[in-house]
């Protein structure tokens, strides 16, 4: 703490506060209506709007990519081709966000943070830039096209989050509390507030909490294509709640709940077989029953309430 001015400047986690001071005539200037708006340090607040600026883009795009990634097959090849160029721009847009935030080295996990968000960023950038390039567009088919759309959505679905994240750092270090509660931050939780439930308008004078984070999927090698899994082999994204996958001649049902995914095989003669998988790495597998041979094993490679990610494969004969 400090005098300045004849006053008392009173410095709590980085924020400072003005109490009461005696003027030079002896009466009291009242500082009260300064006590409710916190100054904060500024490159604390730089930095925490900088990260919370640039999250709330990552999120957005991972966010829409998701929304995306069932909607190509059937649509139109330019659908594919404006999610393309869009998710590239974005993620480059992205990458020099996070690298315009100062780094505050004295503060080690300040740069930790941003530093782990850049090179998972950075891991995946160059292959999307590949995928949606113009000149590796033109020509490719309807078909080709989809398949690039949702292995981009894919690789940004793979953008992990760092560890320790920037909600536990605000919940255990009080230097990052009064970062995350800047002005801008708390505009930014605000605005996500607003867009995922448009109907409760935001209270200005009341900083809202972020919505529980969605873990990411990680990446199907086929995308969302359940086609793929038609010769056998495949890696797989199920977003919807009901889908049938067809199997070297064999039709599994699959029935997901965010808490498991079942998949079911009916055979001709009214019998069938029942997995429940519930945890990454669970397996189940099939055979077509009768004299035919081989098998078909589906292991549940990843899922969060949204989908979850199969991987297929399969030793039966086709037809």
């Amino acid at each position: 703490m400090g005098l300045v001015a004849g006053g008392l400047v009173v410095a709590v986690g980085g924020v400072l506060f003005m109490a009461g001071a005696e003027t030079d005539d002896g009466e009291s200037d009242d500082f009260s209506a300064d006590t409710s708006e916190p100054f904060f340090n500024p490159s604390q607040r730089a930095w925490g709007e900088g990260m919370c600026e640039s999250m709330a883009s990552l999120k957005a795009l991972q966010t829409d990519s998701a929304k995306k990634a069932d909607t190509f097959a059937g649509s139109p090849a330019s659908v594919a081709s404006t999610y393309l160029t869009s998710a590239s721009s974005a993620l480059e847009d992205i990458s020099r966000k996070f690298a315009a935030v100062d780094s505050l080295t004295r503060i080690p996990d300040t740069e930790r943070l941003r530093a782990s968000y850049l090179r998972e960023i950075d891991r995946v950038r160059p292959e999307v830039s590949r995928l949606s390039d113009a000149d590796g567009l033109a020509g490719l088919s309807t078909r080709e096209k989809t398949g690039r759309a949702e292995r981009v959505t894919s690789l940004v679905a793979g953008i992990k989050e760092p560890n320790p994240s920037w909600n536990q750092l605000t919940h255990e270090d009080q230097w990052f509390e009064t970062a995350g509660n800047s002005p801008g931050c708390v505009a930014v939780r605000q605005a996500e507030h607003a867009k995922s439930d448009p109907s409760q308008p935001s209270d200005p004078s009341q900083p809202s909490e972020p919505p529980e984070p969605v873990p990411p999927l990680p990446p199907a090698a086929d995308g969302a294509s359940l086609g793929a899994c038609l010769d056998g082999a495949c890696e797989v994204r199920v977003m919807k709640p009901e889908a049938d996958i067809k199997v070297g001649g064999l039709t599994l049902e699959v029935t997901r709940d965010g808490s498991k995914v079942t998949v079911v095989h009916t055979y001709p003669s009214g019998g069938a077989v029942r997995v429940n998988l519930s945890e990454e790495g669970a397996r189940g597998t099939f055979g077509r029953g009768g004299d035919a041979t081989g098998t078909v094993t589906v292991e549940l490679k990843g899922m969060n309430r949204n989908g979850a990610v199969l991987r297929i494969n399969s030793s039966l004969p086709p037809g």
